[in-house]
Order: C-alpha cells, then structure tokens, then sequence
C-alpha cells in the first residue's frame, strides 16, 4: 500500500548542511534467490572490498544476512579493519513470493543478537519487498529505522513511484525509512551499482556530470563486485535480460569494484562526505 501524508511525513534534512553518501553492502548468499542452492563464494572477496575501504578511508554499511551468522561467520572478520556498522538483511534471503516477513525478521534478529550481544538498529528486506504491516513487525522487533524502499518500479515486487524519494518518518510505528536514492524525483531510476552496471558507462557518465541529490543512499553487493564460478548455477529461465545485463562479461572482466572505486573518486570530488546509515539517522533523532 502507498503510504499517504497521513502515514508518514517527509524528514528535513536542512541541517546535515553537507552532501552526504551512505554506502551499504548487502552481505548475501551469491545472486540472492536466483539459485535453487544457497552458495556463499562472494564472502571469499569481502578481503578484497576492505582493502579498498582501508585505502580510502571511508566508512561502510552491512546489512547482513541472518544465517550468515551462524555459518560463515569467520569470513565477516575482515570487516573489524574498518569503520564499519552492521544491521539485519532477513534471515534467509527468500524470492518476492516465499518471504514469510515475520518470521525473517524475527529469527533474523535472534541471529544477530547471539553473534553481535545487542540488537540491531535498522533493517533491509529482501529484494526491497517490503509492506505496510513489515512496519509493525519491525517496530515491535525494537528497530528503529529501514532502509528497503527503491522508490521505482520493478515488476512483480513492487511499485513504489509514488513513495517519497526523500527520508520519511512512518508516523504510527515511528520507523525512519531511508529509501535508495533515485536519479531524480522524475527520473526515477535508482543510483545504485546494478543500475549502473545495467544501464552501463553512460549512467556513470552522467552520475560524474549532473547534479545530484545531496544524500545519495547507495547500494551494492560482493556479487555486483566480483566474478563469482557460483553465477553458472544460475537456472537459464531466471536469468532474465535485465540480469544477462547486469552480469555481463565486460563488466565482470572491468570489475564492479573498479567501477565502486571510479565512482567513490567522482563524488569526493563533487564534495560529498561519507558516513554510516547510523550517523544519519543518530543525526536525526538529535
């Protein structure tokens, strides 16, 4: 359902007085829900994307799968080299049409808390497939913000083109939804590496050249960086054109983590900090 002014009210950002990018990572099983069999090979590379964050300096968000924390928890380890927040990804990572939300949030949170000793802040469904009543679950489960709204559209997910493109506080569950950012109000295409790496270097091009939103809430995963032997397990009928785009061979030999790094250069020098989605929202609620 469409959220309307009576259910939320957009937040004012005036005082960040900054241009900000939050950069968050979903750390998932390889692909998502396109394999009939879970398999993990991007957390083989999470080495790799940390070096790069070393290098620059900059702070990363994680919203983690659940179940990763009971099973391949050593290959998280890395990350302890940087300035990094962790906050909940589902528990299981199900496709748009067998997410029981309930009971990923909750054992998704129970997860967390036995690997991390608290609970977590903030929230990221599954493929961005989140409802109204996801809000109270949430809510009730002691998170206080979410990030899962593409304000777009994509067919047989969802169709968000008349949420807002901007923070919003979700006025009965007092949830901050961060949305991913859009190319613009109008242009409603998201600012995020798959879309980058579907519509190729003419988006980046122009996400180097134009004016962009002062908050960019940027999202990536290990499998949009690196070339994963797991992406040959794909069934043939799920590999849709718009996924044959994404997941190319010139942009798997170029890498994603070439294009992450071309792009982070870009807005460095168009003036944008870099901060963890737990600053903003603490920034916020201040």
């Amino acid at each position: 359902m469409t959220p309307n002014k009576q259910e939320y009210h957009i937040l004012n950002l005036d005082s960040l007085k900054q241009k900000v990018v939050c950069l968050t990572l979903d750390v998932e099983q390889d692909y998502g829900d396109l394999l009939d069999e879970p398999s993990y090979e991007g957390l083989q590379h999470i080495p790799d994307l940390v070096n790069l964050f070393k290098e620059r300096s900059i702070p990363l968000t994680c919203f983690v799968q659940g179940s990763i924390l009971e099973t391949h928890a050593a290959q998280l380890e890395p990350f302890s080299r940087l300035d990094v927040e962790f906050e909940l990804h589902s528990y299981s990572h199900p496709g748009p049409n067998e997410i029981d939300s309930t009971a990923e949030i909750e054992r998704g949170r129970q997860a967390y808390r036995e690997f991390f000793h608290k609970d977590p802040l903030g929230y990221r469904a599954p493929l961005g497939a989140i409802k109204g009543k996801d809000y109270q679950v949430l809510a009730s489960n002691g998170f206080k913000f979410d990030s899962s709204v593409f304000p777009s559209f994509r067919p047989g997910v969802f169709n968000n083109l008349r949420k807002p493109t901007k923070p919003y506080l979700l006025n009965e569950t007092k949830i901050i939804e961060f949305p991913f950012t859009v190319f613009s109000d109008f242009i409603r295409v998201p600012v995020a590496l798959s879309y980058i790496q579907l519509f190729g270097k003419p988006y980046l091009g122009l996400l180097k050249v134009v004016h962009c939103p002062n908050l960019i809430i940027f999202d990536f995963h290990l499998h949009n960086l690196f070339k994963l032997s797991s992406a040959n397990k794909i069934p043939f009928a799920r590999l849709s054109f718009i996924y044959r785009k994404i997941f190319s061979r010139i942009y798997q030999e170029e890498g994603g983590l070439h294009i992450l790094d071309e792009l982070i250069t870009s807005l460095q020098k168009r003036g944008y900090t870099f901060h963890k989605l737990v600053d903003l929202y603490e920034a916020i609620v201040k």
